[in-house]
């Protein structure tokens, strides 16, 4: 089984929020890193990057 990493920084973004999306339980903090990394997700995506 291989692991493929993102070969976009829309991508990266994505995996990011959900990581920090799921740590935000016990890491507060990362709660606030959530919705920006979403909206970045959003821009860059739109942007095809």
């Amino acid at each position: 089984m291989n692991i493929s990493f993102p070969k976009t920084i829309s991508g990266w973004c994505m995996w990011l929020f959900f990581l920090c999306f799921g740590l935000a339980m016990f890491v507060p903090v990362l709660g606030v890193v959530a919705p920006w990394l979403a909206l970045a997700y959003a821009i860059l995506s739109v942007l095809g990057m």
